[in-house]
C-alpha cells in the first residue's frame, strides 16, 4: 500500500516560502561579501596612507657587504632591484659624476639635466 502523504508535492506556498528562505541565505552571503570588501578597502587605504612616500632617486647596489653602486633610478622606476637606497639630488649628481650608469628606462641623468 501507498502512503499518499509522503507522495504528496510541495504546495505552492512551500515551495515559496523555501524560495524565500534561500534567498535570505544568499543575500545575507552577499552582505557578508561585501562587508569584507568595504573592510579591505578601508585596509588599503590605511596602508597607502601609512606608507611613506617614494624617495626622488634611488641608487641600485651590487651583491656583497661595501659593493659599489650599480645603477641610478628615479624613485619610481620598475626596473630597481632589491637591493637599492634613497638618494638626494646631490648625491645623484655625485654618482652620476662619479661614473655609475643612469637606468636606461628611468634616465633619472635627463630628469635632472645631467650631461656628460
Amino acid at each position: 500500500m501507498i502512503d499518499e502523504g509522503s507522495a504528496a508535492e510541495p504546495s505552492r506556498l512551500a515551495m515559496l516560502q523555501f524560495a524565500e528562505r534561500v534567498a535570505e541565505q544568499h543575500l545575507a552571503m552577499v552582505r557578508r561579501w561585501r562587508q569584507r570588501e568595504e573592510q579591505l578597502q578601508e585596509e588599503r587605504a590605511t596602508g597607502a596612507a601609512r606608507r611613506p612616500p617614494l624617495p626622488d632617486f634611488v641608487v641600485e647596489l651590487g651583491i656583497g657587504q661595501g659593493a659599489p653602486p650599480v645603477c641610478v633610478h628615479l624613485g619610481d622606476c620598475h626596473a630597481i632591484g632589491r637591493r637599492k637606497k634613497p638618494l638626494e639630488r646631490a648625491g645623484l649628481l655625485a654618482a652620476l659624476a662619479e661614473g655609475v650608469e643612469a637606468c636606461t628606462h628611468c634616465r633619472p641623468d635627463k630628469a635632472v639635466g645631467y650631461l656628460d
